[in-house]
């Protein structure tokens, strides 16, 4: 019987881990980034292995990013970088990176758009 219990407590677990990384499914953009956000207010990250680049997405639409100030905070190997992202061609906000980043780091990206809105996004790299 403890057996039993094991085994079921076991698939417990994993449906509860399956269904949770179903709900933090992050979709794609019109850029090939994640995406994230609501109420057609988005941000849209795309990494590469030299430089983040973050979009403004408004009703699937990329927004002007002119007079956004935002910074994309890194969490990888138990520590934190702090990056300023900068206005590139007036569409997309960038950042350079020391190094790649490696699967499961976390960037979360915080600021204000041109219009006082705020800017803020988490997401987890593949």
């Amino acid at each position: 019987m403890t057996t039993i219990k094991r085994l079921l407590s076991s698939l417990v677990a994993i449906a509860f881990v399956l269904a949770a990384h179903s709900a933090f499914a992050q979709s794609k953009g019109p850029n090939g980034g994640k995406l994230v956000g609501k109420d057609g207010h988005e941000t849209e990250l795309v990494a590469s292995p030299t430089e983040l680049t973050l979009y403004l997405i408004e009703k699937g639409k990329v927004e002007s990013a002119k007079g956004a100030v935002v910074r994309a905070v890194i969490q990888e190997g138990g520590k934190n970088t702090t990056i300023n992202m900068v206005v590139v061609d007036g569409k997309k906000l960038v950042a350079k990176l020391a190094a790649p980043l490696g699967k499961g780091a976390i960037v979360v990206v915080t600021g204000k758009d041109d219009h006082g809105h705020a800017v803020n996004a988490r997401y987890v790299i593949d």
